[in-house]
């Protein structure tokens, strides 16, 4: 629910590249804040900026020679590394490169190899050591090679289009260069984590620079000359410069690939002459191939534009995908150039509205074991037929069924379709029951164009509430954008069940209440930093409920738990000891249920007692937990969903993490498991609905299970 922020720790990153990266395996760190200026009406903050966070590292060899590099005399190198940040800084994840091509590896020598393991750094501004384990891609005796190291800025995080759509100031990358000197031959082409085959007619030029390149790429950026007199030429002399464009355009939000069969995606290359690059494409932090390569390399070259371009297939890119390109320097003996030895286009979702209708991100892919067949399968009602959209908790027995253009109230045990109404005119739409009706809360998108690269938001979004009655008909809608004041960034919002009040969070700022009665705007919780230790460490929230007797206000913020009440009092806030949270996925029944960090799943997922302000743990195969997650509508249940050629679906009791119900789902059409599926549980009936397809040209199937 929010538009792309702007990058205001551009200055600060360039000063720590041209000051802090270590070379020649000098042990000087690379260091960055990230910050985010805040202004409001009337959330107006008078004071500093807010800092995200801070990020810095280094390799961890002090006691080696000065200027030496490493030594690699064959098998697995264990290069030892460490780190230290605070606030969100401390979500990390490393990205490695030998001679610009990316490397795979382990973190401590456990798991699998793989090009990023994001982690959370335990505590603030408190040195971390650990240890990068890998073969390396390529070298032979006798060689001594670059070894770039690259954090990505909160590698973990990604937008899921609806209490987030995109990265504002996360995804930046920060380097160090260092170099491995080779005494064996590595046993190269190391396929323990392959790249993903995406790409298709890449190609790589390298053309003059015209004038409407510079006028409209270039200029924006550098200007005609600079506040020290050099020219633009100057700049191009002593500088870098890289820009991404998308079927042709410039893209600084998120890329909508719905009913697309390809994106062509370009990268332009210009400035020091005679640096050599290896250009990657990333999807999900892992390389992109076209089947023979994933390294592209280019040499600049004065008054020339390199570029790279490809297109990019939507069919190998499953749920909301993180997608950036990277030139990582080749040859790093210039000392002067290692300032500009990895550079990154800004990281971008790539989704698909058929995708997110037909339940959110995709699952993980991991394997499961197939299950015991449903003692029973419920009836399924007519209406839930192939053109099904999404499927939404209604009261009672009800469900709300989207169709491409119309609402359907349904009621599931008589199969009765009791309102029909049409879908409202709002994109990324989730759907609250009210007052025997529902709430439709979107956002509405007017595009428009940055004029300075990095500096201005690219357009602005407008939530709105749009209020249904009980025949599905339009009786009232607000924007709480206008409630918030201009520019700001909602991240999620509430509504309360007899729809007199709408919560919602902004980012940076708080949580604030809207009562439709009085028509006015409460602050519940003011977030900005500076009242971060009487906040428990949260800055924003990314998750808001209203208990169930709309008494109080329930929040998350990925990591934490906790209430507010509704004027403002009795704030109570928990984190977890031993469970590294994904973020909730939910809250009913006064439990809030909270998958798994999938970049280090272990089969585990929380329940939080928010009242009671403690949680339980529990521990599934490692397999089944990096999937999706899914809480019943009155919490007494939840479900997993796990793809192994069929979609299996295991129903669990909250109270006991007792197995009511494992059931696996088989197609011949195995389009239809491109997407996550979208769960439903009536704990009262004990039904399980499961809708899969639905989305680009795949029709829906829903699948009603009956369990214990």
């Amino acid at each position: 629910m929010k538009t792309r922020m702007a990058l205001f720790l551009a200055v600060c990153l360039l000063l720590s590249l041209l000051s802090g990266c270590g070379t020649n395996g000098d042990p000087k760190e690379s260091s960055v804040y990230a910050g985010m200026e805040t202004e409001s009406n009337p959330f107006n903050y008078e004071g500093p900026s807010e800092i995200l966070g801070s990020i810095s590292h280094k390799g961890n060899w002090t006691e080696r020679e000065e200027g030496k590099p490493l030594e690699y005399s064959g098998g697995e190198i264990a290069v030892p590394y460490c780190a230290k940040g605070d606030g969100t800084g401390k979500d990390v994840g490393f990205l490695l490169f030998v001679e610009g091509i990316p490397q795979p590896y382990k973190l401590n020598g456990e798991g699998e190899y793989g090009y990023m393991h994001p982690f959370s750094l335990k505590e603030d501004n408190v040195e971390e050591q650990f240890t990068f384990n890998f073969v390396p891609v390529t070298g032979k005796a006798g060689d001594t090679l670059t070894f770039t190291v690259a954090n990505i800025f909160n590698a973990g995080f990604e937008p899921d289009m609806v209490s987030s759509s995109n990265f504002g100031l996360y995804g930046s990358a920060l380097s160090t260069i260092n170099f491995i000197h080779f005494s064996a031959d590595p046993k190269t082409g190391h396929q323990e984590a392959p790249p993903l085959k995406a790409l298709s007619d890449v190609t790589v030029t390298n053309e003059l620079m015209t004038a409407r390149f510079v006028e409209e790429k270039l200029g924006p950026q550098v200007g005609m000359t600079t506040g020290d007199g050099k020219t633009r030429e100057d700049k191009l002399d002593e500088s870098v410069f890289m820009f991404d464009t998308y079927d042709g355009e410039p893209e600084l939000n998120d890329l909508d690939i719905t009913g697309k069969d390809s994106l062509h995606v370009a990268v332009d290359l210009c400035g020091i002459p005679g640096l050599t690059y290896e250009v990657t494409f990333f999807a999900d932090h892992v390389p992109l191939s076209d089947g023979e390569q994933s390294v592209w390399e280019v040499t600049l070259e004065k008054g020339k534009v390199a570029r790279v371009e490809a297109d990019l297939s939507p069919d190998g890119l499953e749920g909301v995908t993180t997608f950036y390109a990277a030139a990582c320097i080749r040859d790093s003996a210039d000392v002067n150039a290692r300032s500009w030895g990895l550079i990154k286009t800004d990281s971008l979702p790539i989704w698909s509205q058929d995708k997110l209708d037909a339940g959110g991100p995709q699952d993980s892919g991991n394997k499961t074991e197939s299950g015991t067949p449903a003692d029973s399968v419920a009836e399924i009602p007519e209406v839930m037929d192939e053109t099904v959209r999404s499927l939404w908790y209604g009261t009672g027995d009800t469900v709300l069924v989207r169709k491409p253009d119309t609402l359907c109230l349904v009621d599931i045990m008589t199969g009765e379709v009791l309102a029909e109404g049409p879908v409202p005119d709002l994109k990324n739409v989730t759907y609250h029951p009210v007052d025997e009706g529902f709430c439709a809360v979107g956002e509405t998108a007017e595009s428009g164009e940055a004029t300075v690269l990095m500096q201005a938001d690219s357009g602005k979004t407008d939530t709105i509430c749009v209020f249904l009655d009980s025949t599905l008909s339009e009786t009232d809608r607000f924007s709480l954008s206008a409630l918030a004041g201009e520019d700001k960034h909602i991240m999620c919002t509430a509504i309360s069940a007899d729809g007199c009040y709408a919560a919602f969070s902004v980012m940076n700022d708080g949580i604030y209440l809207y009562s439709r009665d009085t028509d006015e705007v409460t602050l519940l919780r003011d977030l900005t930093g500076g009242h971060r230790a009487e906040n428990s460490g949260i800055t924003m929230a990314t998750g808001l409920w209203f208990s169930g007797d709309s008494s109080k206000l329930i929040f998350s913020d990925n990591a934490h738990f906790g209430s507010v009440g509704l004027d403002g009092r009795n704030f109570v806030c928990a984190g977890f000891d031993g469970f590294d949270p994904q973020g909730a996925v939910g809250y009913a029944g006064g439990k809030m249920f909270f998958n798994e960090n999938f970049f280090t799943a272990s089969g585990a997922m929380a329940v939080a007692d928010v009242d009671g302000l403690s949680s339980v743990i529990y521990k599934h195969s490692a397999r089944e937990g990096s999937g999706d997650l899914y809480a019943s509508r009155d919490g007494g249940y939840f479900a997993t969903a796990a793809f192994d050629g069929g979609l299996t679906v295991r129903i669990y009791g909250t109270e006991d993490d007792s197995l009511r119900l494992e059931y696996t789902i088989t197609d011949e059409n195995e389009d239809v498991f491109n997407a996550a599926p979208g769960i439903l549980i009536l704990d009262d009936l004990k039904l399980c609905l499961v809708k899969l397809g639905g989305f680009s040209d795949v029709p829906a199937r829903v699948e009603l299970l009956s369990f214990e």
